[in-house]
């Protein structure tokens, strides 16, 4: 019996589930883990890198993190994994896309006597 295989040449395609953040949620640094699909390590080398911030919540100092966080690791990865990107690269990346989406915002709603 011949068996076929199927080789997919390019970068692999990796789709983001959406979702929309609420202000409301905090997740501790397992649940963020978990929701982002990483392991903890991950989500605190992001937090040293300035990916992500964290929220501290008083009186000891506990990194809890918003939904948007979620978010934004789980985009990281993707660009990560799926574009071969490294940190300084997915770093430039979010700047351009964060300022595209200040952009975009600004002519949808433009500033009034401007």
């Amino acid at each position: 019996m011949m068996s076929t295989r199927f080789v997919v040449e390019g970068p692999a395609i990796v789709a983001l589930e959406l979702f929309q953040p609420r202000p409301d949620a905090f997740y501790d640094l397992d649940a963020t883990a978990h929701l982002a699909g990483v392991p903890r390590r991950v989500v605190l080398v992001y937090v040293r890198a300035g990916l992500v911030r964290p929220v501290l919540q008083p009186p000891y100092g506990v990194m809890e993190f918003t939904e948007e966080a979620v978010y934004t690791v789980r985009r990281v990865e993707q660009l990560r994994t799926a574009y071969g990107l490294e940190r300084p690269g997915v770093t430039t990346l979010l700047a351009l896309l964060d300022e595209l989406e200040f952009l975009r915002s600004a002519l949808r709603h433009p500033h009034p006597g401007r």
